[in-house]
């Protein structure tokens, strides 16, 4: 059991550990931002670059951060109708959900790569005026899929604990 715990710790781990990482880029975003507020209205000339590259980047930090809620138990559910379960009822109702949760998202992962791997080889880019190449703003969508499904895997071994067992997960 000690391994398994281990195991899931690991993967709440990472997916803490890249959501803490990417929060950094909020403060990119305003850096960014500043500057480019500041030669529009100050030098009367806007970067052609700085408003896209932070629309780019909203996404890959709501991707990559998206797991993180997932392992803190902080996803969307019908709270009207779950709140009223027992630890255990919550815990297999889960167990069930997430079994639709590991068919969409494994099919998910498989598209999302495949869609990546395309852009890359064919070094997609933007159509904007500075014309990025978009493949490091699209790998964000496969990895922040894996990282769900990463954080779907731990939870479902939580639930699966606390259902047998009737504990909470931390032996309450």
């Amino acid at each position: 059991m000690e391994k398994i715990r281990a195991a899931v710790r690991l993967m709440d781990g990472l997916c803490s550990g890249v959501a803490k990482s990417v929060k950094w880029l909020i403060l990119f975003f305003v850096v960014v931002t500043i500057f480019d507020v500041a030669l529009r209205y100050f030098f009367q000339a806007p970067t052609l670059w700085a408003r896209e590259l932070v629309a780019r980047l909203f996404g890959p930090l709501w991707m990559l951060t998206g797991a993180y809620l997932l392992t803190k138990d902080e996803q969307v559910r019908m709270d009207l109708v779950f709140m009223r379960l027992s630890t255990r009822q919550k815990a297999i109702l889960d167990l069930i959900t997430f079994t639709l949760f590991f068919l969409y998202f494994g099919i998910m992962v498989f598209y999302a790569w495949k869609d990546w791997w395309s852009c890359y080889t064919m070094a997609e880019q933007s159509r904007s005026v500075w014309r990025p190449v978009l493949w490091p703003f699209k790998l964000a969508i496969p990895l922040g899929i894996s990282l769900l499904l990463i954080a779907g895997i731990a939870k479902y071994i939580r639930d699966l604990y606390v259902a047998i067992t009737g504990r909470d997960w931390n032996g309450n």
